[in-house]
């Protein structure tokens, strides 16, 4: 290597410096060309090729013009331009050079993290020990896009087509993951950024080494005349590759030590000494700062070759913590809680839930009586209810109200549906078939219909008009004592008094009537379980029918987290504690609900079947003590001393100590920085909040606002109850805190997710910059800023979710905001509007009233049970109930409706708004909940797409439609749903819940919650991944031209990302349930989906898993240590199951084992055997232990499972095997 010597002046012997020049590197510029001055080179043209190549292809596939590459991607917008000058997360302008799908520096990035992952093994197929994928990243590797192996033939599975090369299935491993994912051109997004990683790689490199060659030889001469008096110190052993970078930095120090303002009256010295010099010294450092980064991701391909280390994927769940939860929850044993008959009859009336247009009358009334009670909203702007009403769902003590206008509400549907199907003239219609045979079964069938709203001749029925109370108690008791609650036996509610409401109105509305197939209830027969497989399902369907509410959906419990409810109250207090929001009524089920589920040790848990935490103890006490109880009262002081022996309220969680901020209770400088001039940074900026997972910003956008603004409870210094909590949550002396100190303390009950030590040390570089005064002129012009930005995000979030909002978190902190906005003015329409939609979250179950996880899980639970039912062959057995599914799902369909077109939410649906507030596209989407809540899911809009296609199924539901009798869903709006699932499809082949991820695997390492893990950014899930190919796969096979070709690849894609994240014991970690049964499911029936052949080793492999799991009853279970520890509970349901086994742990086993064709008949009958065994004489089940999960470490309550999934697992079993499954074992 040829070097020139630079000795400094006043150097002592042995340091002089080997300075490289030009010629040392000689051997790179044959690269780029003979000559250093220019770029144009055979290689540089080769990478312009390559591009051109890739804006070809996306033409080919697209079928669009080039210009309008983005049509596809950015959040699913269409018509993308190319002169956008917009920048922003996801696929706009910056996006597209920097971290986008179709990045140029990131490019570089992907191209050492995926250009040599295979290359080794690649057209093998397999991994070392032949066992398939073995790399367990999620993502393409960039030479699966060039090419096939010689396994596949190249032809369509369906088809038998030679299909184009880009499209042929690829045996590919996958070891990526580790820089995040930002899906721009949809499912075609691998064909095209293939070869633009390529070109860009090639381009980049050039531009790189040509500008070092270039700028070497000035370099090096501008070294050898440095004067380095003041930097003798240096030592000769530093790396000689090293020397030009660092004598660039000591360069530019030496120039701004040394700076001298009087260089600015001499415009010659500014331009031609200090600044050019800095301003080279960045330049040049950034050059080598680059080269050494390629030196790295070099290092980074060879260790990938050489499978020394091989990353895996972003969205690999991982596996089994070391740390598992060792503690667990106890209730004091014998104590039955009766919910006293004075909290559930009041004296406005008793609780009941109310739905759709009924929920929606209410509110308005009750708001229209507080205008003028004490003139407590006079002089304001009526405050307004916006959205689609379906689905709503309100508990009140009202009756219902009269109607207001001639609006057609879900009331009408039920009286039409009955009547179009009880009446001679759709029988007329229905007979008119060809075929005769056809035509008599179908009469037939319509005759037992009408027989079934039709009065009977002997009125037998008709006697029974007035169901006893013991029997709709009975029926709705789940097994249990009716309004009992005993958590030592079970801490799971099952929505009795919910229950109880849906099957009297049932009976009432039937002519006192139960469904036939359980009608031996209410006659003096003796009870008995069903005989057969079959009998079982539809008799499981029977009772399930009655529990369907008046607008077409299915109600139920969606509680289970502890922090929730006291947000809400906190929220409550500041605000003056009105009564139109929570009520007497209310706070007295609240307060029951808090003392039932306090545990043995005096705390609560984070959730229902969690151990005591001090995030769930500090936050419920705090609710118990604002609800009114007394500091002395004995339970009061259980929760008192639980707290003081982990340390005082300062050992809590960061949630529960915003809470305690918001208050007044803690002071600010206990509770880490939320700035919210984060939002003031460029869009491209890799940490920018736009990248997190929606739910967490969300909730740190309200978070920001209030702790940029400092907000506190007004009366804090003056109200008692205040200053005896400060006395009641700390060990010491609160005024003798030092709340600084106490920033990063949390007890290890809480830390799930411990905080790294990275995130620390920049929450106490936050620290610094929120209290050093030196930094306040800086602080107070960028606050400024970054809260009015954050001010209007939230109103359009409040918008967009008709003031709804994501969820019960930011829905509290939202609505804190918007008072503290209004300037502390609960008048204000914004603030009341946010008040009217408080009781969308509220449920009330024989545990008393709790705060749900969203608004509800409406058209989830809905979806499958239409899903169940069409698998079991019934649809046209229960007609009224499948026509009012089709009316509810038409009705949820987001921004599809002329209701919800009229809402404000719909302006929100234009590019330039889903740019600014880092939306993805909503229409067409269906939610979790209610379309009035505004947000798409992938899997939600998945699972309520096949809802739709299962109900086209259904000549009585068609017919309807075709009638008029329904409203029709077109073709269009299902091509906007199969849009918002193509393009939430992330780069890795999977899908996340809501957007794309735009982010990071290293944004976990700045997860400031510590009670939650995976927060912070939207991983493709296993679930997401198979309701999305699923619901593409049955779309295609009804709408086969249809983007066709893209969505053959994207099952492709999604197949083999499936097989990315399975297990090697087979299994799937389920994020979003109990657990590994339920992940296999989606595992097993998503492969398959996606062309997979049962047979094939990971499906059996998968099946092997769930059939060593099977109990000795015949059942599986799980309960929420699966969750928690991701290791399969070594006891099942060990609590409150039985015997270790759950009815739906089992469904979920039994639906993946029958959609694999397992052929293990044995354990197919046992599994189907025990639910039967299981299942109650009316057709329900009972309710067993917590089914849901979100975030790895918290559980929550799904109490329609144990009805949907056994009902479906039957019906699966029975059309896949037959009478075999009714045989008895030998």
């Amino acid at each position: 290597m040829t070097t020139a010597t630079q000795c400094l002046p006043t150097s002592p012997p042995g340091t002089c410096l080997s300075i490289p020049t030009l010629s040392s590197i000689a051997p790179l510029t044959p690269l780029f060309s003979s000559k250093s001055s220019t770029i144009i080179t055979p290689l540089f043209l080769l990478g312009i090729s390559l591009f051109i190549l890739s804006l070809t292809l996306s033409h080919y596939y697209s079928g669009r013009p080039i210009v309008e590459l983005g049509q596809l991607g950015p959040r699913g917008r269409k018509n993308y331009n190319w002169n956008e000058n917009q920048v922003g997360s996801g696929g706009r302008f910056i996006d597209w050079w920097l971290f986008g799908g179709c990045v140029y520096i990131r490019a570089i990035l992907f191209v050492w993290d995926k250009l040599f992952t295979t290359a080794a093994t690649y057209c093998d197929g397999v991994d070392e020990d032949g066992a398939g994928s073995s790399y367990e990243g999620g993502g393409e590797n960039v030479f699966a896009c060039f090419g096939v192996t010689a396994q596949d033939n190249g032809k369509d599975d369906v088809t038998g087509e030679k299909m184009p090369v880009r499209q042929q299935q690829q045996h590919t491993k996958h070891s990526v993951g580790i820089v995040g994912y930002d899906s721009s051109l949809g499912a075609h997004g691998p064909i095209v950024l293939a070869y633009i990683r390529a070109s860009i790689f090639i381009l980049a490199w050039c531009s790189i080494c040509t500008f070092f060659t270039r700028t070497h030889e000035e370099l090096a001469n501008w070294l050898m005349n440095f004067d380095g008096k003041a930097f003798a110190f240096v030592p000769a052993i530093i790396n000689e590759q090293l020397v030009p970078l660092a004598f660039y930095l000591m360069r530019g120090i030496q120039y701004m030590m040394n700076f001298n303002p009087s260089v600015f009256w001499d415009s010659n010295t500014l331009f031609n000494s200090t600044i050019s010099t800095f301003v080279g010294t960045i330049l040049y450092s950034k050059a080598f700062i680059i080269l050494l980064e390629l030196a790295l991701f070099l290092l980074g391909a060879l260790l990938n070759i050489t499978g020394i280390y091989v990353p895996k994927g972003v969205s690999h769940p991982g596996g089994p913590r070391p740390h598992r939860i060792m503690r667990a929850p106890k209730w004091p044993s014998g104590i039955s809680h009766v919910l006293p008959k004075e909290l559930l009859e009041t004296k406005e009336g008793r609780w009941r839930c109310a739905v759709a247009h009924d929920a929606h009358r209410d509110t308005l009334a009750q708001f229209k009586t507080a205008e003028t009670k004490d003139g407590e909203l006079e002089g304001t702007t009526r405050p307004t209810l916006t959205g689609e009403p379906f689905g709503r769902q309100l508990w009140t003590v009202h009756k219902r109200q009269p109607r207001l206008d001639s609006v057609e509400t879900e009331d009408d549907l039920n009286t039409i549906l009955k009547t179009e199907f009880s009446s001679n003239e759709i029988r007329t219609k229905e007979a008119n078939g060809s075929n005769k045979q056809q035509k008599e079964e179908e009469k037939n069938l319509l005759q037992h219909i009408g027989d079934l709203f039709s009065p009977k001749k002997d009125q037998e029925r008709s006697n029974n008009s007035k169901e006893s109370n013991d029997l709709v108690e009975k029926l709705a008791s789940g097994g249990r004592t009716p309004l009992s609650f005993d958590p030592s036996k079970n801490v799971n509610s099952c929505d009795q008094i919910f229950r109880a409401q849906m099957i009297s109105s049932y009976i009432q509305d039937n002519g006192g009537a139960l469904p036939e197939d359980i009608a031996h209830l209410q006659s003096n027969e003796d009870s008995k379980k069903a005989k057969t497989v079959e009998e079982a399902a539809k008799r499981g369907v029977a009772f399930y029918s009655m529990l369907q509410t008046s607008d077409g959906h299915w109600a139920g419990d969606y509680g289970g987290p502890h922090f929730l409810m006291p947000g809400l109250i906190v929220a409550w207090y500041i605000m003056g504690q009105p009564a139109y929001m929570i009520s007497s009524g209310h706070q007295n089920l609240m307060l029951h609900y808090l003392k039932v589920h306090q545990q043995e040790d005096g705390g609560w848990g984070t959730h229902i079947e969690s151990p005591s935490t001090m995030f769930g103890t500090v936050i419920c006490y705090l609710a118990v003590r604002l609800l009114g109880a007394k500091k002395d009262d004995d339970w009061v002081v259980k929760g008192r001393e639980f707290i003081l022996a982990q340390g005082g309220a300062v050992m809590t969680s960061s949630w529960a100590k915003f809470w305690l901020c918001l208050m007044g209770c803690m002071d600010w400088k206990g509770h880490n920085s939320v700035p919210p001039e984060m939002w003031l940074l460029p869009n491209w900026f890799p940490f920018h909040p736009g990248r997190l997972w929606c739910h967490c910003r969300m909730v740190y956008l309200p978070m920001g606002y209030l702790y940029g603004s400092r907000f506190t409870y007004a009366n804090a210094e003056t109200d008692p109850l205040i200053k005896e909590l400060r006395e009641e949550l700390y060990v010491g002396s609160y005024d003798s805190i030092d709340w600084d100190a106490t920033r990063h303390l949390v007890a290890p009950m809480d830390n799930y997710s411990p905080i790294p030590l990275f995130m620390k040390f920049a929450q106490n570089c936050l620290s610094v910059y929120e209290n050093w005064s030196i930094f306040r002129p800086l602080r107070d012009t960028v606050r400024k800023a970054g809260l009015k930005f954050c001010l209007e995000y939230m109103r359009a979030e409040d918008l967009q979710t008709n003031y709804i909002d994501i969820g019960p978190v930011n829905k509290a902190l939202n609505l804190v905001s918007a008072y503290h906005a209004a300037n502390f003015d609960i008048n204000d329409q914004a603030v009341q509007n946010h008040i009217m939609r408080v009781g969308d979250y509220l449920w009330v179950a024989e545990d008393g009233m709790k705060m749900q996880g969203y608004n509800g899980s409406q058209c989830w639970d809905t979806s499958f049970a239409i899903q169940a039912v069409w698998e079991c062959g019934l649809l046209d057995e229960f007609p009224v109930m499948s026509s009012k599914v089709w009316a509810y799902l038409e009705r949820t369909q987001i921004l599809s409706t002329e209701v919800s077109q009229s809402s404000p939410a719909y302006q929100y649906e234009s590019c330039d708004n889903r740019d600014k507030f880092y939306r993805h596209v909503s229409k067409g989407g269906w939610p979790f909940s209610t379309s009035a809540h505004g947000w798409p899911i992938s899997d939600c809009t998945g699972e309520g797409l096949k809802g739709v296609l299962a109900l086209m199924d259904s000549p009585l539901v068609m017919q309807t439609v075709k009638a008029g009798v329904l409203k029709g869903i077109d073709a269009e709006r299902l091509y906007d749903a199969v849009n918002v699932i193509l393009t939430l499809q992330n780069e890795d082949g999977g899908w996340a819940t809501y957007e794309n991820n735009r982010g990071f695997g290293w944004f976990e390492q700045l997860n400031p919650s510590e009670v939650f893990g995976d927060i912070m950014i939207d991983y493709s899930y296993v679930e997401c991944s198979m309701a999305s190919l699923t619901a593409l796969a049955d779309f295609h096979e009804k709408f086969p031209t249809h983007r066709s070709k893209e969505i053959q690849f994207s099952l492709r894609r999604g197949g083999e990302f499936m097989k990315s994240i399975q297990r090697d014991d087979g299994s799937w970690y389920g994020s979003w349930a109990c657990c590994f049964t339920y992940g296999c499911w989606f595992g097993i029936e998503g492969l398959i989906k996606a062309g997979e052949d049962p047979s094939s080793d990971c499906i059996q492999k998968c099946c092997k898993f769930l059939l060593s799991h099977q109990r000795p009853n015949g059942g599986w279970g799980e309960d929420f240590t699966s969750c928690y520890d991701k290791a399969y509970a070594a006891n099942g349901m060990k609590s409150y199951g039985d015997d270790g086994s759950g009815v739906v742990n089992t469904a979920w086993a039994l639906m993946a084992l029958s959609a694999a064709k397992c052929d293990h008949i044995k354990a197919i009958r046992r599994g189907a055997q025990y639910l039967m065994m299981r299942q109650l004489d009316c057709g329900d089940w009972p309710q067993e232990g917590i089914s849901g999960v979100f975030n790895r470490a918290c559980g929550i309550t799904y109490t329609a499972y144990r009805n949907v999934f056994p009902i479906w697992a039957l019906g699966r079993c029975a059309s896949t095997y037959g009478g075999v499954l009714d045989e008895k074992d030998d």
